[in-house]
């Protein structure tokens, strides 16, 4: 049996949220990371929940998790990389989610992709050319199979580690003792995942959501503790690819770069954005990680622009450019 990647893994019966119970175990009395916090939630450590009864996602959405059929759990980030790069931390997430899955997808028609800016979908392996078919309105052939919510503990001191461009790079070169110590004080990122497993479609949550063994995908592949040990394999071999570029993808042979845009499912496509300044729609390009869309219109685009970039923070919602998502 492999050995795990996660420094302390702990799982409980029934909480209502595991990313809600790491953010108190985490923080203290002024909502800053605790640097005390390090020894019971280590860089890499894992609370997973069998049942969830109030499980968050983007916008505050909130649902239920049913005992069975489902991998939910949050895992502790402590990343050695400056402050300003943190935001690239949920597209690394979900390109490790969908490295977890797209094996256990294999010669099942369908291939794992993300989805921009924190879903992991299944795109059908013979989809049609036609990239404009549509068969769930905002989502076209995709099914939505894992979902991810990361947030931010700041760390316990403005200006400390981690706050300057050199911090990530300094420090991931250190020994040992050192980093462990340079990761204690700096900010910490909780990152939630909720994987369909096994659920019959009467317990998925809306009608484009499908699970691993819906899609035909074997019960052998699709234990929850396999699939989290897989999911921490992966987390840890990015994390640590992307400490070592500074916490920037494209640096070096801008390999992470090129993979975290190589599944994002959401490039080449018409989308439509919600933003807090209004609907903006116009065609995905590229990730900064912010998502750049050219011939913008709406929004912060006003009435056009060539080339807006968006803020995953700043999204309600982002889904395919059909017609039934331009009458919504």
């Amino acid at each position: 049996m492999s050995r795990s990647s996660f420094t302390r893994l702990v799982t409980v019966r029934t909480t209502g949220s595991t990313n809600s119970d790491l953010r108190t175990a985490l923080s203290g009395p002024d909502g800053r990371v605790d640097p005390a916090t390090a020894g019971a939630w280590p860089h890499l450590s894992v609370l997973r929940a069998q049942t969830q009864t109030a499980g968050r996602g983007r916008a505050e959405h909130t649902w239920v998790t049913p005992p069975s059929g489902a991998l939910t759990a949050s895992v502790v980030l402590r990343p050695l990389v400056p402050a300003a790069r943190l935001d690239w931390l949920p597209l690394l997430a979900g390109l490790a989610v969908q490295r977890t899955l797209e094996p256990r997808l294999e010669g099942t028609g369908w291939r794992a992709r993300t989805k921009w800016p924190n879903d992991v979908v299944a795109l059908p392996t013979d989809a049609p050319a036609d990239a404009s078919a549509v068969d769930a309105p905002g989502w076209g052939l995709s099914r939505k199979v894992a979902g991810i919510l990361c947030e931010l503990v700041p760390g316990c001191a403005e200006g400390g580690p981690g706050d300057d461009d050199g911090a990530g790079r300094t420090s991931a070169r250190g020994d040992r003792e050192d980093r462990e110590m340079i990761r204690a004080a700096v900010p910490a990122v909780v990152v939630g995942v909720g994987v369909n497993l096994a659920q019959g479609s009467d317990d998925l949550p809306v009608p484009w959501a499908a699970s691993l063994a819906g899609l035909g995908a074997t019960p052998d592949l699709i234990g929850a503790q396999g699939v989290l040990e897989d999911l921490g394999r992966q987390l840890a071999d990015l994390v640590a690819c992307w400490e070592g570029r500074g916490g920037d993808p494209d640096d070096g042979d801008r390999g992470l770069g090129e993979r975290l845009r190589e599944t994002c499912s959401t490039l080449g496509r018409d989308v439509v954005v919600d933003t807090p300044s209004g609907r903006v729609r116009g065609r995905a390009v590229d990730l900064r990680p912010g998502l750049v869309l050219h011939d913008a219109v709406g929004g912060p685009a006003g009435r056009g622009a060539d080339e807006i970039v968006i803020s995953a923070g700043d999204v309600a919602s982002a889904r395919l450019r059909d017609a039934s998502a331009d009458r919504s």
